[in-house]
Parts: C-alpha cells; sequence; structure tokens
C-alpha cells in the first residue's frame, strides 16, 4: 500500500487521514519537546537576570596602618541602581545576616554607573539614615547587595588591610 493511499481510505477503517494527522502533530510535539527542553535547561534566556558584583581593593600611599583598603564595587555592565545595602557578615553565620553598615536607597532620577567606590554614593541613591558609611575594618566579612528594579546581584568580600 502506498503512502498516499492511506489519506483516500474510507472513514471507519484502521488507517484514516485523522490518524496520520494525529501521528504527524504527535512527531511535532515531540521535536519541539527535544529542542525546548535543553534550551530551558541550558541556558540562561527564560532564567532571572542577576547583576554580576565584584570587589577590588586600592591601595594608598599614606593609608594608615591597620586601616582598611578602600574598596571598589563593579558591576558587569552600566546599572541606574535603585539600592545598595553593605552589611557585615557574622563570623560563622549565614552571609545574608549581619549589622548594615552603608545603606543608599534611590533618591529622585539617577544616573547608570558601572561601579563606585564604597562610602561614595553613586548619582541618585542617598544614605537612608541620617549618617554616611561606617568606615570598613581590616580582616571583617561583608556583603554587597545592589538592585536595579527588579534585578539583584550581591557578593561578599573581606576587607584588606594596608598591611596586607
Amino acid at each position: 500500500m502506498h503512502p498516499r493511499d492511506y489519506l483516500e481510505c474510507e472513514p471507519g477503517s484502521r488507517t484514516s487521514a485523522s490518524t496520520v494527522e494525529r501521528k504527524t502533530w504527535g512527531i511535532l510535539l515531540l521535536v519541539a519537546a527535544g529542542v525546548a527542553v535543553p534550551m530551558y535547561r541550558l541556558t540562561d534566556w527564560f532564567g532571572r537576570k542577576a547583576i554580576q558584583v565584584s570587589v577590588s581593593f586600592r591601595p594608598l600611599r599614606q593609608a594608615d596602618p591597620g586601616a582598611a583598603l578602600p574598596v571598589v564595587v563593579g558591576l558587569d555592565q552600566d546599572y541606574e541602581l535603585s539600592s545598595l545595602v553593605v552589611s557585615e557578615v557574622a563570623p560563622g553565620g549565614p552571609a545574608a545576616a549581619g549589622r548594615v553598615v552603608w545603606r543608599l536607597e534611590k533618591q529622585g532620577k539617577g544616573a547608570a554607573t558601572r561601579g563606585f567606590l564604597y562610602g561614595q554614593p553613586p548619582e541618585g541613591l542617598q544614605p537612608a539614615a541620617k549618617t554616611g558609611a561606617e568606615p570598613l575594618k581590616a580582616g571583617t566579612t561583608y556583603r554587597v547587595e545592589v538592585a536595579a528594579g527588579k534585578i539583584q546581584g550581591a557578593t561578599v568580600f573581606q576587607a584588606r588591610g594596608s598591611e596586607e
């Protein structure tokens, strides 16, 4: 029997045109699932975007002995930040818990930024409290959390002293 003959079968016979059509749709569905599932699992196209945060230290020549080096926080691309929190991480505790040493919130229209120096608010952010950033202590672990609307990012770092 030729494949074309299946389409010309009488209704009610074992292989009708609707059966062939169902098989075709079933195969197409399997192929689509075979492509979609790996794309979903192996790419980040459908996941939440996260801000990649990095920290670097800038040595100063006239730094006080034992004082923490200035910290530069870098972002993977330009973001208009809506909030920034730097908190102290308790030794042996979870990285998310700790005393806040610097909190900034959005005040009006800000400019996109790719990085900032600890203690100097990026444009458009203002301290949440009337006090500025507390000085960092060398050897203490801190967590930096940034947000730009619904996109967030964080990293943990240990402040370095000027003698390190």
